[in-house]
């Protein structure tokens, strides 16, 4: 018998499987026998199947033992024995099919769903193939969950799961909106910050919390949002019957934290496809490295950046060179790119030749036609930064990482494992390749800490003062205790600006309290727009003791007021980056002006500095109370800002893949006003051809109802 190496070297050349397949054929059988459970025997038979075409007269043979290792999804069940036949019924789960047809689980799958099925609450690790997703689905058609909470990380991941799981609208109202009322049978789908908002979940059946890894601080990478992400933990828990954390390439959990949890802990490395990893030298340079390489890869490929000013580059590098060619079918939303945001940018060039982009400043859905379009191979490479290896299920034959770094770092072996596990799909791909031109990072323990579970010295003390006292230890009720005994702003105040450092609240309502004569009157503004005084002086406030450290494009409170001022008076896409390409001297391209305007409505405008605002509001009203002067009110300004000046559920929509811009041209066809629910309703019946739309904004609109 040859070892595993030879056969899996056999295995990779096709010539040599096709001049002996029944010698191959026998080795392979010898390794799954002599341990059926092993990643090697696994991984002989996934290669294996990749090349079924030549074990024609073999090909029960090889059935036989893709149900052997227990890659049951891959095995055809008419070409079983009644004992196997038998094991692979047993693996099926209650009630679920995918395209009209019965699923049946792999061996690792089933015992996951089972002891879920069992009551237990289990904390999953698993590779990115493992199929995650369908032992949710699988539970959901059961029937034995009526209130479901699924928190994941990005809105385009609320959006996509939304849309899996419209499969179950008859049994369960899908929820994904703050202004969403609940149902007796309901399927949340919510990203942290959304979580915590709802005061209205009495019971949770199930919860559910995707790519739970993101709880730690250090492996998060973004403290508020693991602290936010730890708030909705804590906060759901308590009111859940049933926990399931799950998430990719995790070695465990801290010992402590496990043992207070009491869950149980499953780590599998099951994998169902193969990936590898290919080196390429940089020779003579990396653009003629990476160039070469893409004029030799046929199928659809992602291409990881570090950042989006490199994605930028790539994407344009890639549409002026011979390696891409013209794609007449993108032509028509290349146009509505060009007209809704500036002709210049390189995504448009791109989607003529078939070459998308995706990160974190492109609009959302615009991003989502995008990656619809890459799934189905209008686009033939999809040139992305880690919003997409962490924020979209989505997944190609091969993967190259064009630079072995995320943002300045250099990438960690969790991340490039994420991004390796983008290479190759359960039931899409056997084989994926990833290939790069640094060396990949070594690896490293994986275990994940949960801040709120093992309150370390490092745990934010703005995540323990949302914790009741009896949930404290003792050094972190000390903590918390320092901070109830000041007298500056009230622990109420603290709580309501949830994960906003204590700290930095007291420092700004000192500031307010000893300076009441010279900031009153720029404070006590109230209505739906600021004066330009009003304006700077909020954001200067909001910039000293809350942002603190200079951004790339916010490094002043003043120019923070200036960039809001700007949106106030050029609200459309187009018009915004036209008066950020004219007046920021900094600026130089269209590709910077795009990233920096498309980022700021995004990140600052849309989230950060209405949370900020509310967190001022909060803040200088309790201490003008206080000091027996009038207060301010900027609800209603935060409300606008976070919405961009369009009515909620616009915005709402356009994470359900209605561009904005679209849905502002059919806005008086749309129930605005009343909530995300009506808007929703009468979207499903309006007559289109009413409006001033073109070709493509009908065709994107009525995709868009097609899945609510």
């Amino acid at each position: 018998m040859r070892s595993f190496e030879e056969v899996r070297d056999v295995l990779r050349d096709r010539r040599q499987v096709a001049a002996d397949p029944f010698s191959v054929a026998k080795d392979l059988a010898a390794h799954c026998n002599l341990d059926p459970r092993s990643a090697n025997a696994r991984e002989l038979v996934i290669r294996a199947l990749d090349l079924a075409d030549l074990f024609k007269n073999l090909d029960e043979m090889l059935n036989t033992l893709a149900h052997r290792v227990g890659l049951y999804p891959y095995a055809a069940p008419d070409q079983l024995n009644f004992i196997d036949r038998l094991g692979y019924e047993a693996h099926r789960p209650i009630d679920l099919t995918l395209d009209g047809q019965p699923i049946v689980f792999h061996r690792d799958q089933a015992a996951v769903y089972r002891e879920l099925m069992d009551g237990e609450s289990v904390v999953l690790s698993a590779p990115t193939s493992f199929g995650k997703s369908l032992v949710i689905d699988a539970l959901i058609a059961s029937g034995r969950f009526g209130v479901v909470v699924l928190i994941v990380p990005t809105i385009a991941l609320v959006d996509e799961t939304r849309r899996r799981l419209n499969r179950f609208r008859s049994t369960h109202k899908i929820v994904t909106h703050p202004d969403q009322p609940l149902e007796e049978r309901s399927i949340l789908v919510m990203t942290q910050e959304r979580a915590i908002e709802r005061d209205d979940i009495k019971t949770i059946d199930l919860l559910i919390i995707d790519e739970f890894y993101k709880l730690d601080l250090p492996q998060s990478g973004d403290t508020d949002r693991a602290s936010a992400l730890n708030h909705a933990f804590y906060k759901l828990r308590k009111l859940a019957k049933q926990t399931y954390l799950l998430g990719p390439n995790i070695d465990g959990i801290d010992d402590e934290v496990e043992r207070r949890l009491g869950f149980k802990m499953r780590k599998t490395a099951f994998n169902t496809v193969v990936s590898e990893v290919y080196m390429r030298r940089p020779k003579p340079s990396k653009k003629a490295a990476f160039l070469k390489l893409v004029r030799e890869l046929k199928e659809p490929t992602l291409i990881y950046c570090k950042s989006p000013k490199q994605a930028n580059d790539v994407v344009r590098l890639l549409a002026e060179s011979d390696a891409t060619h013209d794609v007449p079918l993108l032509n028509a939303a290349a146009d509505w790119v060009a007209d809704t945001f500036h002709p210049e940018w390189s995504l448009v060039r791109a989607l003529r030749r078939g070459v998308g982009m995706h990160h974190g400043r492109v609009p959302r859905a615009l991003a989502q036609f995008i990656v619809a379009n890459f799934k189905e191979g209008r686009l033939h490479y999809l040139v992305c930064t880690s919003s997409l290896i962490e924020g979209v299920n989505t997944a190609a034959k091969n993967v190259i990482v064009y630079e072995n770094k995320i943002g300045a770092p250099p990438l960690d072996y969790f991340t490039f494992r994420n991004i390796q596990g983008r290479a190759a799909r359960m039931r899409r791909h056997f084989i994926g390749r990833v290939f790069v031109f640094d060396e990949p990072p070594g690896k490293t323990e994986g275990i994940v800490d949960i801040p709120v579970i093992s309150q370390r010295p490092v745990t934010p003390l703005g995540l323990l003062v949302q914790l009741e006292q009896p949930d404290l230890t003792q050094p972190s009720f000390t903590r918390v205790s320092q901070v109830a005994g000041q007298r500056i702003l009230s622990m109420a105040t603290i709580r309501t600006n949830a994960h906003v450092d204590p700290d930095d609240q007291i420092a700004m309502a000192r500031e307010i309290e000893t300076q009441n004569q010279r900031l009153h009157n720029k404070l006590s503004w109230r209505g739906p727009l600021p004066s330009w005084d009003n304006l700077e002086t909020c954001c200067d406030l909001i910039f000293r003791h809350l942002i603190k450290t200079p951004r790339r494009s916010v490094t002043s409170g003043r120019q923070l007021a200036l960039r809001l001022s700007w949106l106030r008076d050029a609200p459309s896409a187009r018009e915004y980056i036209a008066k950020v390409l004219a007046s920021d001297r900094k600026v130089k391209t269209v590709d910077a002006a795009v990233e920096l305007a498309l980022g700021f409505r995004r990140d600052w405008a849309s989230f950060h500095v209405p949370r900020y605002l509310r967190a001022l509001h909060a803040i200088q009203r309790e201490v003008l109370l206080r000091l027996g002067l009038t207060h301010g009110d900027y609800t209603v300004y935060a409300a606008s800002l976070e919405n961009l000046f369009l009515p909620s559920e616009i915005v709402s929509l356009d994470e359900y893949g209605l561009p904005m811009e679209v849905g502002a041209k059919i806005r008086s066809g749309l129930a605005l006003g009343t909530g995300l629910d009506a808007a929703i309703t009468s979207l499903r019946t309006i007559n289109l051809h009413r409006f001033p739309l073109s070709a493509f904004e009908r065709e994107i609109a009525e995709d868009c109802r097609a899945q609510l």
